[in-house]
């Protein structure tokens, strides 16, 4: 069964993360502000305009988004770390539903258990960060 780190993975390997960060950001944009219901006789003397400063303001301070973005830094930064054996084999193990870690084996030359314990050893260090 996976866990929360493993699905943070998997969405980050197979570019997942990037089109959720994308679509909330779509979301954010096009979605209408607070509509005024105030249908009265009376002039709006302090209504301020700024569409796009209310725009960034929104992008900026959405709960969701942030989170997205910084789970995407946590795993670029601790991603780049580790070494580059050991991390093209947790990149090729989660790019990919269907890799068994048979394949991974012997696509980089290693054994099963070698590329479970790299894993493992990952998904600690993330563990704790995320």
């Amino acid at each position: 069964m996976a866990d929360r780190v493993d699905k943070i993975l998997r969405n980050y390997f197979t570019g997942r993360l990037d089109l959720m960060i994308k679509q909330r950001e779509y979301v954010l944009r096009n979605e209408s502000g607070p509509v005024d219901e105030n249908i009265g006789g009376g002039r709006a003397q302090n209504k301020h305009t700024r569409p796009v400063d209310d725009l960034m303001i929104r992008i900026e301070s959405d709960p969701m988004l942030r989170q997205l973005n910084k789970q995407k830094e946590d795993i670029e930064r601790w991603v780049a770390t580790f070494e580059k054996p050991k991390r093209d084999v947790v990149a090729y193990y989660y790019a990919s539903k269907s890799v068994t870690w048979v394949k991974v084996a012997q696509q980089f030359h290693i054994s099963e258990r070698t590329a479970m314990a790299w894993r493992v050893e990952i998904k600690h260090i993330l563990g704790a960060v995320l």
